[in-house]
């Protein structure tokens, strides 16, 4: 293929300046003098529009080489300069596309309007943009390009013309949406789970709600559906970290070695792979904090305190919100089944103060006091009236409250929420040692 050198125009700035007409000489100058004086001044001349010739057909040379296009506009919003891969793009000489603008060039009126009208917003406003559109060329090739427009100024800082640069971000669109599909699809999944997991929980609890109604001689029936329920999230748990975590973390392994040979066969790409990671690095937390809270392993392993300080660190950093914990470091461990019982309702209560109390602050004490282990957490949120506290313990809306009831009532214990309006709302519970030993 023929190679078309553009001749870019210059713009008065960048016009050789002509050499000043030797003033008569002085008296004591020879004729020859004068001819030498002439000959030196023209030579000068030559010499900087060799330079300059030099200098377009290397800048040519280079914009030439690149897969970017790269272009210069007038005032009136005209090519200038068009470099080989835009020329290539439209399937026109150089000739065919300088002093021609978008609406020339049949671009989609639309986009025409758009572009003409953000080059003379360069102009007017002396400051560069940076935007994206899709565009098919008369080539039949499609794309989605992304494009910058800046300023070149004069010697006294007018905007003498416009630069401009394009960069087609295909393949990083496409990569885009195949992620937004995979977080729709991942989205969709967890709230299947979750679905399914708030639908088992409610069915265990009116349940149980129901058989301790009719008899507490099967409150041992209604324990047994609660460690059903827990069972259910440790299993549900364990699948979610053993198959969809595996998953994304053989992606992330596969990501960092695409990665590692990217920097060297295509570092052009490497910033678009380094998000690539980076978002499944994100997903990977996403599912391994889900199967956090639906069982956390760090309780069985290392204790009430270390689980708690987790939960609450992993929340103000979720929803803002700002918990302050106190509990002991030397903490007493209990059985499974009570720190997995003082866990779920530090968690449901500060569900409820992120989702309904407008509280920003909340306070969580765990201690033992004699026999006793004694549980409070509290908001300074709009609080709740005593109508409304009546409600929530009879209806199915309170099905949070009543498991937290009936989990404590398994340990001969207690727990009674207080509350007014505009004053917070603080829940208070009671293990006794007797039974939670």
């Amino acid at each position: 293929m023929r190679k078309i050198r553009p001749t870019p125009k210059r713009s008065s700035a960048s016009k050789p300046s002509r050499a000043p007409k030797p003033s008569p000489p002085p008296a004591s100058f020879t004729e020859e003098q004068w001819v030498n004086e002439r000959r030196a001044s023209e030579l000068l001349t030559e010499n900087l529009h060799r330079r300059l010739e030099t200098q377009a057909r290397m800048f040519d040379a280079v914009l030439s080489s690149i897969a970017d296009f790269a272009y210069t506009f007038d005032h009136q919003g005209r090519f200038t300069y068009v470099n080989k891969a835009l020329l290539d793009l439209w399937g026109l000489p150089l000739e065919d596309a300088v002093g021609k603008n978008f609406w020339d060039l049949k671009y989609p009126p639309e986009l025409a309007d758009r572009l003409q009208r953000q080059i003379q917003q360069v102009f007017d406003t002396k400051a560069g943009l940076r935007d994206e559109t899709p565009y098919t060329s008369p080539t039949g090739v499609e794309g989605y390009y992304e494009y910058i427009f800046a300023p070149v100024f004069d010697n006294q800082g007018n905007v003498e013309s416009v630069a401009g640069s394009t960069r087609d971000i295909s393949a990083r669109k496409r990569v885009e949406e195949d992620l937004r599909r995979s977080r729709e699809e991942l989205k969709r999944v967890a709230d299947t789970l979750e679905s399914q997991v708030l639908q088992r929980t409610i069915d265990l609890e009116e349940r149980n709600a129901s058989v301790l109604v009719h008899s507490d001689q099967l409150r041992e029936l209604s324990v047994r559906l609660m460690e059903s329920q827990d069972d259910a999230g440790r299993r549900i748990a364990r699948e979610l970290h053993d198959s969809a975590g595996q998953l994304v973390a053989a992606l992330c392994m596969n990501l960092g070695r695409m990665l590692r040979e990217l920097r060297t066969s295509a570092p052009a790409i490497v910033p678009l792979a380094e998000e690539t990671q980076a978002l499944g690095k994100e997903i990977e937390n996403e599912i391994r904090t889900t199967s956090y809270l639906l069982h956390p392993p760090m309780l069985d392993e290392m204790g009430l305190g270390v689980a708690l300080r987790w939960y609450v660190e992993g929340l103000q950093q979720r929803s803002g919100l700002d918990v302050r914990l106190d509990i002991p470091e030397d903490f007493a461990r209990s059985s499974r089944v009570v720190e997995l019982t003082i866990f779920r309702i530090i968690q449901e209560c500060l569900t409820n103060i992120h989702r309904h109390s407008g509280s920003k602050t909340a306070e969580i004490r765990v201690a033992h006091e004699g026999p006793d282990i004694v549980l409070q957490v509290r908001d300074s949120g709009k609080g709740i009236s005593a109508e409304e506290l009546l409600h929530l313990h009879t209806s199915a809306a309170g099905v949070g409250l009543r498991g937290m009831r009936e989990r404590v009532r398994q340990f001969g214990g207690d727990l009674r929420v207080e509350s007014q309006p505009g004053a917070g709302t603080t829940v208070l519970a009671t293990l006794r040692k007797l039974y939670a030993g």
